[in-house]
């Protein structure tokens, strides 16, 4: 595992157009966002009954590391890792209520509240961010 200064100068040898650091920084980004991946299916049985657990991670992992190099090139001067995990966890959230929701047709109630509760969860969330930026400009 590389500490932080290691991924601060894989990424800046990156951005600065070093082939090989591009592919290494992919690889080890994939490394970690598949794990993460692995957990965050398991906290939803119904997902992991219905298709192979380790070929969904793969597949999932695969389509957002193709969605960090279209949304966050490396060669992008306002790159950011915080843009990066942003995009990865964007992915995952659309990949895990479109499974869901393609559940819930076929009538499963179970994949209906877990979808119904993804959604209310990041309503909270955004209404939450709003109520922050309000509050910061209401005290200027």
């Amino acid at each position: 595992m590389l500490n932080k200064t290691e991924i601060q100068q894989l990424v800046s040898s990156a951005v600065a157009g070093n082939a090989q650091s591009q592919e290494e920084f992919f690889k080890k980004l994939s490394v970690r966002f598949t794990k993460l991946i692995a957990l965050e299916l398991r906290k939803y049985p119904i997902l992991t009954d219905e298709a192979d657990l380790a070929e969904k991670t793969d597949e999932i992992c695969r389509y957002a590391i193709q969605e960090v190099q279209k949304w966050c090139p490396l060669c992008d001067p306002n790159f950011s890792l915080v843009r990066v995990m942003n995009v990865l966890h964007n992915v995952l959230d659309t990949c895990i209520t479109n499974w869901l929701a393609n559940i819930s047709k076929s009538g499963n109630k179970e994949a209906e509240y877990l979808l119904f509760m993804i959604l209310r969860k990041k309503l909270l969330e955004r209404v939450s961010r709003k109520r922050g930026k309000d509050s910061k400009y209401e005290n200027e």
